[in-house]
């Protein structure tokens, strides 16, 4: 019976390409002949990860003889703590002369990496792609919000209209667009608070470099990220009879990808912050919020008091939302959007609107460049922050 679940597990390994681990207590010789390999632990550390052959080499290699009656495992498991006595001095005499090395003057660093950085990032970025497509839940619930919210804003602007009401759609539209897109980015702060400890475990022990991590979640979360803006924006766009350009629709999906990529940056560097689920929410809801205050939607700057006037250059929504608005009014710069009464001439056209909201065309890719940065700038304070628990973890 215990053949035939060996057999299958063996097929498994070999047919659909899986790594198949499992704990056997004291398994027959004709069972080992169906492991590839063994890791053998002793008192939290690994003795040899390996094959049967190379630990029998390295048992002899170290002065320890398998008896013929025995297999390399079985003689292993008896002489236990000798093997790891051997396997500490080791590990104590490479620690040694890697600080050998750095106090005689070599620039290279105490830890050892194993691996290219490419390689590294390539590792770290298909297993990222593998965490976003077992979480299914997430997955899904990230496509149907961006599909669900867009056919719904759609079917309630629909027909947008060029008059008085038209134009306070449209900047409601534009409002409640970036409150759902960046709030929804809040979904993945589990993820990367559990996944945490794991990277600091493994940056600390140098698997790999925290460096590398970071470029290949960023490389992941590109083109996932693309994909929810690009539903998002077919799903909204067209339905609501918003500036019927490809260019302008472009751009549109461009900043709604700098958006949620922004507030992905956001998310994971308050992720690196908070101590746990519960205080990152709670951060994430109250700097968003302020953010949203502060974005010229409820109360113009020049109307607030002097000394908030930072958080108006600070705000996330401010650029998003002066870049929507400036795509969409730089399309109808020219068309009368309010008549006097009687119809006796243009009162407010499409470049009014922007005039006073202190926007012109000249500003349409400096709000880009300004989202983009501030990408970069909380994958960069992630990085510090780290880079500094990192740091605390060695001492």
């Amino acid at each position: 019976m215990i053949m035939n679940s060996f057999w299958m597990l063996e097929g498994i390994a070999t047919t659909r390409q899986r790594t198949v681990v499992m704990s056997v207590h004291q398994p027959s010789f004709k069972i080992l002949s169906f492991v590839d390999r063994i890791v053998v632990l002793a008192k939290g550390g690994v003795v040899h990860h390996g094959t049967m052959g190379s630990l029998g080499d390295w048992m002899g290699q170290n002065g320890f003889t398998v008896p013929p009656q025995l297999n390399a495992l079985e003689y292993a498991m008896e002489i236990l703590g000798d093997l790891q006595d051997v396997k500490s001095k080791v590990v104590v005499e490479e620690a040694t002369d890697e600080v050998e090395k750095a106090a005689g003057g070599s620039d290279e660093a105490v830890v050892s990496y194993q691996s290219s950085r490419l390689r590294e990032i390539g590792i770290l970025f298909s297993r990222s792609w593998k965490i976003i497509y077992r979480t299914k839940q997430l997955l899904l619930t990230n496509v149907l919000e961006a599909l669900g919210v867009g056919l719904v804003l759609g079917t309630i602007y629909i027909n947008i209209g060029y008059d008085r009401q038209g134009i306070q759609k449209r900047l409601g539209l534009f409002a409640f667009t970036l409150t759902f897109l960046l709030s929804s980015t809040t979904e993945s702060l589990p993820i990367f608070i559990n996944e945490r400890p794991i990277l600091l475990r493994e940056t600390t022990s140098g698997v790999y470099r925290l460096s590398s991590y970071l470029i290949a979640n960023t490389l992941v979360f590109l083109p996932y990220l693309l994909v929810i803006a690009l539903i998002y924006s077919a799903s909204v766009y067209f339905l609501v009879g918003l500036c019927a350009t490809w260019q302008a629709f472009v751009y549109f999906v461009l900043v709604i990808w700098a958006i949620v990529l922004m507030a992905n940056s956001f998310v994971l560097f308050l992720s690196s912050l908070a101590p746990n689920y519960i205080a990152g929410t709670s951060l994430v809801t109250v700097l968003l919020g302020a953010f949203f205050l502060f974005s010229g939607y409820f109360i113009s700057k020049d109307s607030m008091p002097s000394y908030w006037i930072f958080m108006h250059f600070f705000s996330m929504y401010k650029y998003a939302l002066d870049a929507l608005l400036i795509n969409e009014y730089s399309c109808l710069a020219w068309r009368c959007l309010i008549r006097y009464p009687g119809n006796n001439g243009c009162m407010v056209t499409g470049r009014d609107v922007m005039v006073k909201r202190g926007l012109h065309e000249g500003l349409r890719w400096f709000n880009v460049y300004v989202l983009i940065g501030f990408f970069v700038m909380y994958r960069v304070l992630c990085f510090l922050v780290l880079l500094r628990r990192i740091s605390r973890s060695k001492k």
